[in-house]
Protein backbone atom coordinates (compact mmCIF):
# COMPACT_ATOMS: atom_id res chain seq x y z
CA UNK A 1 0.00 0.00 0.00
CA UNK A 2 1.30 3.44 -0.93
CA UNK A 3 3.03 5.49 1.55
CA UNK A 4 0.07 8.05 1.82
CA UNK A 5 -2.72 5.96 1.04
CA UNK A 6 -1.76 4.29 4.68
CA UNK A 7 -1.19 7.62 6.28
CA UNK A 8 -4.76 8.59 5.60
CA UNK A 9 -6.39 5.80 6.60
CA UNK A 10 -4.57 5.63 9.53
CA UNK A 11 -6.23 9.22 10.34
CA UNK A 12 -9.27 8.14 10.19
CA UNK A 13 -8.45 5.29 12.63
CA UNK A 14 -7.38 7.10 14.48
CA UNK A 15 -10.56 9.21 14.41
CA UNK A 16 -12.48 6.63 14.83
CA UNK A 17 -14.59 7.03 11.63
CA UNK A 18 -15.66 4.11 10.19
CA UNK A 19 -15.42 3.43 6.29
CA UNK A 20 -15.54 1.03 3.53
CA UNK A 21 -12.26 0.33 1.36
CA UNK A 22 -11.75 -0.85 -1.79
CA UNK A 23 -9.16 -1.70 -4.20
CA UNK A 24 -9.80 -1.05 -7.65
CA UNK A 25 -8.05 -0.22 -11.04
CA UNK A 26 -6.97 3.51 -11.29
CA UNK A 27 -9.87 5.59 -11.75
CA UNK A 28 -8.45 8.74 -12.50
CA UNK A 29 -11.79 10.41 -14.34
CA UNK A 30 -15.46 10.35 -12.99
CA UNK A 31 -16.85 8.27 -16.08
CA UNK A 32 -14.29 5.54 -14.10
CA UNK A 33 -15.74 6.06 -10.63
CA UNK A 34 -19.05 5.17 -11.34
CA UNK A 35 -18.68 1.28 -10.20
CA UNK A 36 -17.12 2.40 -7.19
CA UNK A 37 -20.26 4.04 -6.30
CA UNK A 38 -21.59 0.78 -6.74
CA UNK A 39 -19.71 -1.21 -5.03
CA UNK A 40 -19.53 1.54 -2.25
CA UNK A 41 -23.29 2.38 -2.44
CA UNK A 42 -22.49 6.25 -2.10
CA UNK A 43 -21.38 9.02 -4.41
CA UNK A 44 -17.60 9.89 -5.50
CA UNK A 45 -17.87 13.73 -5.64
CA UNK A 46 -15.26 15.53 -8.19
CA UNK A 47 -12.21 17.26 -6.49
CA UNK A 48 -10.31 20.52 -8.05
CA UNK A 49 -7.53 21.74 -6.88
CA UNK A 50 -7.46 25.46 -7.67
CA UNK A 51 -5.83 28.91 -7.37
CA UNK A 52 -6.16 32.61 -7.63
CA UNK A 53 -4.23 33.90 -10.78
CA UNK A 54 -1.66 35.03 -9.45
CA UNK A 55 -1.47 31.71 -7.12
CA UNK A 56 -2.46 34.00 -3.63
CA UNK A 57 -4.37 31.41 -2.52
CA UNK A 58 -5.15 27.71 -2.85
CA UNK A 59 -8.34 26.09 -2.55
CA UNK A 60 -10.19 22.68 -2.88
CA UNK A 61 -13.31 22.34 -4.31
CA UNK A 62 -15.87 19.41 -3.56
CA UNK A 63 -18.60 19.15 -5.77
CA UNK A 64 -21.29 16.87 -7.00
CA UNK A 65 -19.86 14.82 -9.99
CA UNK A 66 -22.56 16.10 -12.78
CA UNK A 67 -22.87 19.69 -11.17
CA UNK A 68 -20.84 22.84 -13.35
CA UNK A 69 -17.60 24.08 -12.27
CA UNK A 70 -18.52 28.02 -13.19
CA UNK A 71 -15.12 30.05 -12.14
CA UNK A 72 -16.40 33.25 -11.58
CA UNK A 73 -20.25 31.86 -9.57
CA UNK A 74 -17.09 29.97 -6.89
CA UNK A 75 -15.02 32.45 -6.26
CA UNK A 76 -17.69 35.11 -5.70
CA UNK A 77 -19.19 33.13 -3.34
CA UNK A 78 -15.60 32.04 -1.70
CA UNK A 79 -15.15 36.13 -1.47
CA UNK A 80 -11.73 35.36 -3.35
CA UNK A 81 -10.23 36.63 -6.67
CA UNK A 82 -10.77 34.62 -9.93
CA UNK A 83 -10.34 30.80 -9.26
CA UNK A 84 -8.14 28.37 -11.58
CA UNK A 85 -6.59 24.98 -12.10
CA UNK A 86 -3.47 24.96 -10.12
CA UNK A 87 -0.45 22.97 -11.25
CA UNK A 88 0.86 19.91 -10.67
CA UNK A 89 3.78 21.19 -8.44
CA UNK A 90 1.24 22.81 -6.77
CA UNK A 91 -0.92 20.04 -6.15
CA UNK A 92 1.49 18.14 -4.86
CA UNK A 93 3.25 20.51 -2.18
CA UNK A 94 -0.08 20.81 -1.02
CA UNK A 95 -2.17 17.51 -0.72
CA UNK A 96 1.15 15.05 -1.75
CA UNK A 97 -1.47 13.66 -4.74
CA UNK A 98 -1.36 13.65 -8.66
CA UNK A 99 -4.40 14.77 -10.88
CA UNK A 100 -6.50 11.94 -10.65
CA UNK A 101 -6.43 11.36 -7.35
CA UNK A 102 -7.22 14.91 -5.97
CA UNK A 103 -8.74 14.08 -2.90
CA UNK A 104 -9.84 16.23 1.06
CA UNK A 105 -7.81 13.28 2.48
CA UNK A 106 -4.85 14.80 1.14
CA UNK A 107 -6.02 17.84 3.72
CA UNK A 108 -4.16 15.85 6.02
CA UNK A 109 -0.57 17.15 4.08
CA UNK A 110 -1.35 20.95 4.67
CA UNK A 111 0.49 21.42 7.41
CA UNK A 112 0.82 25.30 7.07
CA UNK A 113 -3.03 24.98 6.24
CA UNK A 114 -2.92 26.84 3.26
CA UNK A 115 -5.50 25.16 1.48
CA UNK A 116 -9.16 26.71 1.81
CA UNK A 117 -11.85 23.96 1.75
CA UNK A 118 -14.81 24.89 -1.05
CA UNK A 119 -17.68 22.57 -0.48
CA UNK A 120 -21.23 22.02 -2.79
CA UNK A 121 -23.71 22.62 -0.59
CA UNK A 122 -26.09 19.76 -1.97
CA UNK A 123 -23.27 17.13 -0.52
CA UNK A 124 -24.68 17.93 2.64
CA UNK A 125 -27.25 15.95 1.89
CA UNK A 126 -25.84 12.72 0.90
CA UNK A 127 -25.79 10.42 3.30
CA UNK A 128 -22.22 9.03 2.28
CA UNK A 129 -19.21 10.57 -0.32
CA UNK A 130 -16.11 8.35 -1.37
CA UNK A 131 -12.66 9.77 -1.81
CA UNK A 132 -9.56 8.10 -2.86
CA UNK A 133 -7.03 7.88 -0.16
CA UNK A 134 -4.70 10.32 -1.85
CA UNK A 135 -4.01 7.23 -4.88
CA UNK A 136 -6.51 6.29 -7.55
CA UNK A 137 -6.13 2.53 -6.85
CA UNK A 138 -8.35 2.90 -3.67
CA UNK A 139 -11.28 4.37 -2.50
CA UNK A 140 -12.39 4.83 0.87
CA UNK A 141 -16.25 5.47 2.01
CA UNK A 142 -17.98 7.36 4.87
CA UNK A 143 -20.39 9.09 6.49
CA UNK A 144 -21.19 12.60 5.06
CA UNK A 145 -21.64 13.19 9.10
CA UNK A 146 -18.13 12.22 9.72
CA UNK A 147 -16.20 13.99 7.06
CA UNK A 148 -17.44 17.04 7.97
CA UNK A 149 -18.39 16.99 11.92
CA UNK A 150 -15.18 14.68 12.75
CA UNK A 151 -12.63 14.63 9.86
CA UNK A 152 -12.62 18.31 8.23
CA UNK A 153 -12.54 19.71 12.01
CA UNK A 154 -9.49 17.18 12.75
CA UNK A 155 -7.43 18.77 9.85
CA UNK A 156 -8.27 22.38 10.91
CA UNK A 157 -10.77 22.79 8.08
CA UNK A 158 -14.10 24.87 7.87
CA UNK A 159 -15.97 24.37 4.08
CA UNK A 160 -17.39 27.49 2.43
CA UNK A 161 -20.36 25.81 0.87
CA UNK A 162 -21.39 27.12 -2.48
CA UNK A 163 -24.43 26.86 -4.12
CA UNK A 164 -24.02 25.38 -7.42
CA UNK A 165 -26.93 25.91 -9.92
CA UNK A 166 -27.64 22.61 -11.59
Amino acid sequence: MDDRARQALEKLDALNIAYDYIEHDAAAHMDECRAIEERLGAMVPRNLFLTTRRQGGFYLYVLRPGAPFRSGDVSRQAGTSRLCFAGEDALYDHLRVRPGSVTPLGLIFDADDSVKLLMDRALRDEARLIFHPCVNTASVAMSTRDFLEVFLPAVHKTPVFIEVDA
